[in-house]
């Protein structure tokens, strides 16, 4: 398993830095402060942009929001081990918890974490929430919509998607 560290973390340094807006006017201006290759698919729901990591999948996915803007951008960044696999699971904790540090190093302490195989790991900024998650035998990285999270965060108030 590779994990490209350089570069996700320079995804999260990107991330924390820049304007959001939340609209798909972000999209050409985050590609171009990323030296992603852009567009390679769009729906009404979903747009999938080309990244340069090499590990994983090399897309990440962009996800509108019926309430208006945009949702999150999701993203795996580990190739795809076999979770019944002990050894390889404990290498992707391991990588995990790297990337957890060097997260903090740009973000700070994180606003919530869960150990465990199903770890999780939470920053909340004014302009970003980050998630960072194992799952399916991946690490995953979410850059959510601060609004789209608290949404999320009150229960009494998001209705079931279909």
């Amino acid at each position: 398993m590779y994990v490209e560290s350089d570069k996700i973390e320079h995804i999260i340094a990107v991330a924390a830095s820049f304007d959001w807006t939340w609209t798909e006017g972000d999209l050409p201006l985050l590609s171009e402060a990323l030296g992603w290759r852009g567009v390679l698919h769009r729906t009404n729901a979903t747009t999938t942009l080309r990244t340069d990591l090499v590990a994983a999948q090399s897309q990440v996915y962009w996800r509108a929001w019926d309430k208006g803007g945009v949702r999150h951008m999701i993203m795996v960044v580990t190739d795809k081990i076999d979770s019944n696999d002990v050894p390889a699971m404990e290498r992707l904790l391991d990588d995990f918890r790297s990337l957890v540090v060097r997260f903090s190093a740009v973000l700070g302490s994180p606003h919530c974490s869960q150990q465990g195989p199903g770890s999780s790991v939470r920053w909340d900024r004014a302009n970003l929430v980050v998630r960072l998650f194992v799952a399916d035998g991946y690490i995953n990285l979410h850059l959510v919509n601060p609004a789209y999270q608290e949404w999320l965060d009150t229960p009494e108030e998001f209705e079931v998607y279909e």
